[in-house]
């Protein structure tokens, strides 16, 4: 009994890692049914970075590519399914093909914060470790062609906006010689002002020294990023005219307010 529901379990994850390799896209909702406004406690921007974060290809709704608007079968829609109780969040991923059957389901992620979106996060977040444990990789069926996919400039996606740097750090910083700051418990105090400088799709931050501290991600969200601070990853986001990271930090939220020029 035992050796058949290994080899059933065995052949479970097999067929759907298969299933969902032959799909090229994965689309994202600007809102899942279970909120009330688009990307409440931005649920759907952190669905797409971790959808990128497991190596899937990702688009918004609203913002499909022209091979995907052509023939939508191409592609898997991502929802979140809510089956929270009184004290515990949980949540499910679980991937649709055109025609909406389910090609995926995630196990469950739970969590028992009290406060919604680090709940949500945090369970999401546990939601989606069987889905990155697929190790997704398109694959396309015999006779497709693979045409490589770019991410959208940052520049199309956020107004463009004036760096203002310094006379000290006129210079160009290149990235490659830059060194990285991987303390995850600088505050705004150790940090000071962070200067943006365009890069690829997004920002590097880098202080006075110069160092480059911070990389931004831009999102289709204006004034919100997807953040990486040596081995932390987060959004930073605009909120009243003041800037924020907020990541997790042994399964704890964490806020920091950070001074940034752009």
């Amino acid at each position: 009994m035992k050796k058949f529901l290994i080899v059933f379990l065995i052949s479970a994850y097999g067929f759907a890692q298969s299933s969902v390799n032959e799909y090229k896209y994965v689309v994202v909702p600007k809102k899942f049914d279970f909120l009330k406004e688009e990307n409440q406690y931005r649920m759907n921007t952190m669905t797409k970075f971790l959808l990128e974060e497991s190596n899937f290809n990702a688009v918004y709704s609203d913002e499909m590519p022209a091979d995907l608007k052509n023939n939508p079968c191409q592609g898997l829609k991502v929802d979140v399914i809510n089956d929270s109780g009184l004290f515990t969040t949980k949540l499910k991923v679980v991937l649709k093909d055109c025609g909406d059957r389910i090609v995926y389901t995630s196990e469950e992620g739970k969590s028992k914060i009290k406060e919604y979106q680090g709940a949500y996060h945090e369970a999401l977040r546990g939601a989606f470790k069987s889905l990155k444990a697929l190790n997704y990789a398109y694959q396309p069926k015999e006779g497709e062609s693979v045409v490589e996919v770019r991410n959208t400039p940052a520049a199309q996606l956020t107004p463009a906006r004036t760096v203002e740097k310094p006379a000290e750090i006129v210079r160009e910083v290149e990235a490659s010689a830059a060194t990285v700051v991987t303390n995850a418990k600088l505050s705004e105090s150790d940090l000071g002002t962070l200067y943006a400088q365009p890069i690829a799709n997004g920002y590097q931050l880098v202080d006075m020294t110069p160092q480059v501290v911070m990389f931004l991600k831009a999102t289709s969200q204006q004034n919100m990023f997807i953040a990486q601070r040596g081995a932390l990853s987060g959004t930073v986001y605009q909120d009243a005219g003041k800037w924020y990271f907020e990541y997790y930090d042994g399964g704890k939220l964490m806020k920091e307010e950070l001074k940034i020029k752009f």
